[in-house]
C-alpha cells in the first residue's frame, strides 16, 4: 500500500477564516505606540521595534522619554498632556478622563489611516497602570511587546507563532469563553473559564500554535532568548 505523507502548508498561509500572525510593526501598520512606562531596554524586542518602525506614536510623557534615548522625535504625541516636559512638533491634547492616553492614541492612529499599532513601554512602572494597559489593550484589539513575550488578542482563530517550550498563557475575562487549540502541551478544549486566570503556565508543542475563541482573549507568548519570534 503507498504510504500517504502529509502536505506541509505553505510558509505564510492560513487557513479560510484565520488571522495571520503579522501585528507587528513592519508587517502591517508600521506604526508603534510607546507607551509611558519603562523604556524599552536596548537590544530587546520592544526596542528593536520601536527603531525599525515607520512612525513611533508616543502617550503623554513618553515622547520625552523617546527623545532622550533615541534622539529622534516622535511622530505624533497625543494624551491629555498632563506628563509631557518638552515641546514637540505634533501635539494631540484629548482632556477626557474617561480612558487613558493609550487608548487615545490608538483611537488617534486610526482615525488618521494608520492602522493597528503594537504596543511597547506598556510595563515597568506602576502594576496597576500594567494590568490595566493589558486589557485595555485587549479591549481594542492591540498586540503589547513586553521584554518577556507578546500578548496578542485573539478572537476568533489565530494561528501564532512561537517556539518549542514557549511559554503560553490566555487571560479570558469572559466566563462564556470557550476554545479549542493545537500545538499546546495541554489543549484548551473544553476549559471552562471559571476565573481569568485558569489557562496559564501552558507550554507550546512546536513552532506554531492556533487558537480559536468565541469571545476575546489575550494570548501572552513568551519571548526566546535565543532568538526572536518577528
Amino acid at each position: 500500500m503507498e504510504k500517504r505523507t502529509k502536505k506541509k502548508k505553505p510558509a505564510g498561509r492560513t487557513a479560510a477564516g484565520e488571522t495571520p500572525d503579522g501585528c507587528w510593526a513592519g508587517e502591517g501598520s508600521g506604526t508603534v505606540i510607546l507607551a509611558n512606562g519603562a523604556f524599552p531596554r536596548k537590544g530587546g524586542l520592544p526596542r528593536r521595534l520601536l527603531e525599525s518602525a515607520a512612525r513611533v506614536v508616543c502617550c503623554d510623557g513618553a515622547a520625552d522619554a523617546y527623545r532622550k534615548h533615541t534622539g529622534k522625535e516622535p511622530f505624533a504625541v497625543v494624551g491629555d498632556l498632563d506628563s509631557v516636559k518638552g515641546s514637540f512638533a505634533n501635539t494631540v491634547e484629548i482632556p477626557s478622563q474617561e480612558t487613558n492616553d493609550l487608548e487615545k492614541a490608538a483611537r488617534w492612529c486610526r482615525d488618521n489611516g494608520l492602522g493597528t499599532p503594537v504596543v511597547v513601554g506598556a510595563f515597568g512602572k506602576r502594576e496597576d497602570h500594567s494590568i490595566g494597559n493589558v486589557f485595555k489593550a485587549l479591549d481594542l484589539g492591540l498586540e503589547i511587546v513586553s521584554e518577556c513575550g507578546r500578548f496578542v488578542p485573539v478572537e476568533g482563530t489565530r494561528r501564532i507563532r512561537t517556539w518549542k517550550g514557549a511559554p503560553v498563557s490566555v487571560f479570558a475575562p469572559d466566563p462564556e469563553t470557550r476554545m479549542s487549540s493545537s500545538g499546546l502541551e495541554w489543549p484548551l478544549d473544553g476549559v471552562r473559564f471559571r476565573n481569568i486566570h485558569c489557562a496559564v503556565l501552558n507550554r507550546a508543542t512546536s513552532d506554531e500554535a492556533v487558537f480559536s475563541a468565541n469571545r476575546r482573549v489575550s494570548v501572552f507568548i513568551g519571548i526566546e532568548k535565543r532568538r526572536s519570534i518577528v
